[in-house]
């Protein structure tokens, strides 16, 4: 059994477990596609779900999801989901935490990079 097998399988794990917690993401339409730094990502009908080998399934989906997309997803400068997407304390929006950075969701303003992307 070679990494790249077993990488699969810890990924298939995450995954399923993820999508039976949060049933709200729909079925699963694509395949699982490696990342960077090993990590993985799995599109399903409502949401796309990202993982590192070390654990951690997160989702993103909407306008959060095509503005991380469109600026390298996973291998542009926020790196990966460290968060689901979350209701800011007002509830008027939402926000997903990555490795170097926030992108937010405002109504009439849609996403944005909250503050700066941070770099080490």
């Amino acid at each position: 059994m070679d990494s790249t097998y077993v990488g699969l399988e810890v990924f298939q794990c995450q995954f399923e477990r993820f999508s039976f917690e949060h049933s709200w993401i729909g079925d699963r339409v694509g395949e699982l596609m490696l990342g960077p730094r090993g990590g993985g990502m799995l599109e399903f009908q409502h949401a796309t779900v990202f993982a590192l080998p070390e654990g951690g399934a997160h989702e993103v989906h909407g306008d959060i999801l095509a503005w991380y997309l469109a600026h390298g997803g996973p291998s542009g400068s926020l790196g990966y989901p460290l968060t689901d997407e979350k209701r800011t304390p007002t509830g008027h929006g939402r926000y997903n935490v990555f490795e170097n950075g926030t992108v937010g969701w405002l109504p009439g303003t849609g996403a944005f990079l909250m503050g700066s992307v941070r770099t080490a």
